[in-house]
């Protein structure tokens, strides 16, 4: 993704209020000329001449259902289009994923790795993600990392603020396949 000018950005958030946050600073961000509203349910084809495109979903992001998610998996929207349809068409035109991820389950058979000294993501999280996006998409994870059995490569970790957990820390993993 060096060099690359244009990006498909999505984020996927479980939580609604999270989700207008998120949608209000995407407002506040196409006024400024930042970014253009982009239609998710399409797989849109980016190159460099046009403007980098972001995108937000709110909703199980899981092609199963789960426990944690009071919405089904396979849901049909107004428009005929399944959650999971949904789902595919945006991770798979991913450059670029946030993951909001600091209470998604880690990973029950090694929740810890000493190497990267983090948190793993569990696998229906790290694998779902790393079967769905693109190669070379680069994924940011709160509090957890993505696999790197899953293919997921960490480049960087950051410290950053977040009040309502006493800080965060953010996970740049590259997506090798």
């Amino acid at each position: 993704a060096e060099g690359k000018s244009c990006w498909n950005v999505h984020g996927i958030e479980i939580g609604t209020q999270l989700h207008s946050l998120a949608v209000n600073s995407l407002h506040r961000g196409v006024e400024n000329g930042w970014f253009q509203y982009s239609d998710n349910h399409t797989n849109n084809q980016n190159n460099n001449d046009q403007p980098s495109r972001i995108a937000f979903y709110n909703g199980n992001a899981l092609l199963t259902d789960d426990p944690y998610f009071t919405t089904p998996s396979n849901t049909i929207n107004d428009k005929g289009i399944t959650t999971q349809d949904s789902i595919r068409s945006i991770l798979s035109s991913t450059n670029l994923l946030f993951a909001y991820s600091t209470v998604w389950e880690t990973n029950p058979t090694r929740p810890f790795d000493p190497e990267l000294q983090a948190m793993i993501l569990s696998p229906k999280w790290s694998g779902t993600l790393a079967s769905l996006c693109p190669n070379g998409c680069v994924a940011i994870t709160t509090d957890r990392a993505l696999n790197p059995e899953d293919g997921w490569k960490l480049v960087d970790r950051m410290d950053v603020g977040n009040p309502s957990v006493w800080g965060s820390v953010g996970y740049i993993s590259v997506l090798e396949k």
